[in-house]
């Protein structure tokens, strides 16, 4: 790929040594520094993409002026990268800490592009998402209005409790929403209402048989929630409009839902909307996504290696908790819907054996990015770890030159894609405090376990407190900065930092990256870890084998991560293979294992595996081959003992003399036995 970077110095109002930026750039790649490059620089940006053949483009400057960019670049189907270098460097921090961290932050943005360009185009599915539209929620909040507004272009039912206004189009529905089932282009909505509107001739009997006078008249009869269904207006009803409870079914490819506090599952093709503004906006998604439509791919999924369950028996379930519903459980397996998928990352970083990968998003564009966020030589290196949205947050901070300590970013998609894995590559890294920043959608339970994970395993290497969890929902631009300052001011160099890099593939999967982080801060601080949790939730146990094992290898077969293998007349288990899922504790067929959930950092720091069960092998009583182990010939023997009795070819002591026999003799020697019988 060829790109060109374009700094611009913003009239040299920007405290950064833009000479020292540019030659700290390493790559061969154009770099072009300007005053002013929003105006007088565009020539110099069009000039090298039609006379180098750029691919993309990186500017530095401000993001205020991105659409002047956007708009040139466009034209020549060239790609532009954005990084605001002004606000979050030059405005708020001194002169060489903004330096460094500009030239930190324009690396990464380097491998960032060069990566990102490599990825494979994300495949699309095709979905029908019809013309049918469900409008949930209350006049107050302008639903028939927006109702009214799709019915142009869509056939639109409106669901609600009451209704001042009647009208035909759209199609009203007095009642209650009882739950939502299917996905978009196939929504079946079942709902409950007391009032069939169709039979109701508006005679006001109902209202004036009442007692309380919960019944009342907008645009037809209605009755109040805190009706306690006597049943006076069912009696008076000559229509019989009135049944309390009576469900129906609509159908719709979306859902657009108008409430303050919306408490259903999030999916693709349902719209949630706070009020009558918002709704607006939404109802031009839904309007795009009318019709036949085509949506991103978001997961390249390894299923040959997900250990959700083998032979009908119920393994891993780490990433049920998927938001969207789009990962669920049937049978043995898992089952993940292309159409519910939104990208959000979560199911990536709970899986311990990364099955699930985003296509735009994955593993080794976070690595890429943090090692070279972490080459510059700041005095206190701490990566910002936050989504997204968050850049206009920061660009909020930095336009009030609020100043605070040079924070290294690096934006996700949605923290939840954060795992554990990677806070504690950061300090692999050189990272000396890691922060991560959610937003109103991520979710809390899922990132805090990560971060809970990453602060158990710092202090199991007395590395102290250096993991901070920011609340999105207290956002203020000052109090951000003092919760910054405060953070970084405790933290004191990390002793690791200095110390050199262990040889890490951060292609492998997770938990085996995660094991060489956590062997390499052994051997980093000189630690042996005690700390140990018992009932843990995060997916490690430790595997006992008693006396009855007959080594019949039920359990290695079906483990899915070879945490449990076989040599010869042997059993091993390396702990920190095992993920707790539990499918050898369910397969053994004489119950000889016990799986115990514990986190365990003192075996995690082992890497030789150890001996769970031994037997003696018993040798064939005709070639004298090591056949079986002598555990499985007792147990053999016992039930055949037990069976004594049944009308069977041959007698117990018949069957015991074959046992001793291998699976090449006992054939012939079973034959002998019948014959001379």
């Amino acid at each position: 790929m060829r790109f060109g970077i374009f700094l611009c110095t913003c009239n040299d109002t920007i405290d950064i040594d833009f000479r020292n930026v540019k030659k700290s750039i390493k790559k061969e790649v154009e770099v072009i520094a300007h005053d002013q490059l929003c105006q007088g620089g565009l020539d110099y940006i069009i000039d090298d993409i039609r006379r180098l053949e750029l691919d993309g483009i990186i500017i530095a400057a401000c993001t205020e002026k991105k659409r002047i960019f956007e708009r040139v670049t466009s034209g020549f189907g060239c790609d532009t990268f954005f990084l605001n270098l002004r606000e979050h460097c030059g405005w708020v921090h001194g002169r060489k800490e903004a330096t460094e961290k500009a030239k930190s932050m324009i690396e990464a943005a380097i491998s960032y592009v060069t990566i990102k360009n490599s990825l494979p185009e994300p495949k699309k599915i095709g979905l029908h998402v019809g013309y049918d539209v469900l409008v949930i929620g209350d006049e107050d909040r302008g639903a028939i209005e927006v109702a009214k507004s799709l019915s142009k272009l869509a056939n639109v039912h409106l669901l609600t409790n009451k209704i001042r206004e009647w009208c035909d189009e759209p199609e009203i529905h007095i009642g209650s929403l009882k739950g939502i089932r299917g996905e978009i282009g196939d929504f079946e909505i079942e709902i409950e209402r007391n009032m069939d509107v169709e039979k109701c001739i508006s005679c006001g009997l109902c209202a004036d048989a009442c007692p309380k006078d919960l019944i009342g008249y907008d645009a037809l009869y209605t009755i109040g929630e805190e009706c306690d269904e006597c049943g006076d207006c069912i009696d008076v009803c000559p229509t019989g409009a009135i049944d309390f409870h009576s469900r129906e079914v609509i159908h719709a490819g979306q859902i657009l839902v108008i409430e303050k506090e919306w408490k259903g599952s999030p999916q693709f093709g349902i719209h949630i909307a706070a009020d009558y503004e918002d709704a607006l906006g939404k109802a031009l998604d839904v309007v795009s996504n009318l019709g036949e439509i085509e949506k991103k791919k978001y997961l390249d999924l390894d299923l040959e290696r997900c250990a959700s369950g083998r032979s009908e028996l119920i393994g891993c379930e780490f990433c049920l908790p998927c938001p969207y519903e789009a990962i669920r459980r049937d049978g043995a397996r898992m089952e993940f819907s292309d159409v519910r998928c939104q990208g959000c990352g979560l199911c990536s970083s709970l899986c311990p054996l990364s099955v699930p990968q985003l296509y735009e998003y994955p593993d080794r564009l976070i690595y890429s990015q943090l090692e070279d966020l972490l080459s510059g030589d700041l005095d206190a290196k701490v990566i910002l770890f936050a989504c997204s949205e968050h850049v206009e947050d920061l660009n909020a901070v930095g336009r009030k030159k609020i100043r605070y300590p040079a924070l290294l970013p690096l934006f996700v998609p949605c923290i939840d894609l954060v795992s554990e894995t990677h806070i504690l590559s950061a300090f692999e890294l050189g990272a000396d405090g890691v922060i991560l920043w959610g937003c109103e959608n991520s979710h809390p339970e899922q990132i805090e376990s990560a971060v809970n994970f990453a602060r158990m395993t710092l202090s199991a290497f007395d590395l102290e407190e250096r993991v901070l969890l920011i609340n999105d929902a207290q956002f203020d631009v000052e109090e951000y900065a003092k919760m910054i300052a405060d953070f970084v001011k405790k933290l004191k160099p990390s002793h690791i930092r200095s110390k050199k890099r262990g040889e890490i593939d951060f292609a492998k999967p997770k938990r085996d990256v995660l094991l060489e982080l956590i062997q390499n801060l052994h051997k980093k601080t000189g630690v042996h870890p005690t700390l140990i949790e018992e009932n843990t939730e995060f997916p490690f146990a430790d595997v006992s084998i008693n006396s009855k094992c007959t080594i019949c290898n039920a359990c290695v077969n079906l483990c899915p991560t070879n945490a449990l293998s076989r040599d010869a007349n042997k059993i091993a288990f390396v702990y920190g293979r095992c993920i707790a899922c539990g499918l050898c504790e369910r397969a053994c067929p004489e119950e000889a294992i016990d799986l115990k959930r514990v986190l365990d950092f003192s075996l995690l720091v082992e890497k030789e595996g150890k001996k769970l069960v031994e037997s003696e092998l018993v040798a064939c009583a005709g070639c004298g081959k090591l056949f079986m182990s002598r555990s499985a010939y007792e147990r053999i023997a016992e039930i055949l003992k037990e069976s004594e009795g049944s009308e069977e070819e041959l007698r117990v002591e018949d069957r015991l003399e074959l046992l001793r026999y291998c699976e090449d003799c006992r054939p012939s020697k079973a034959v002998e036995k019948v014959m001379y019988k």
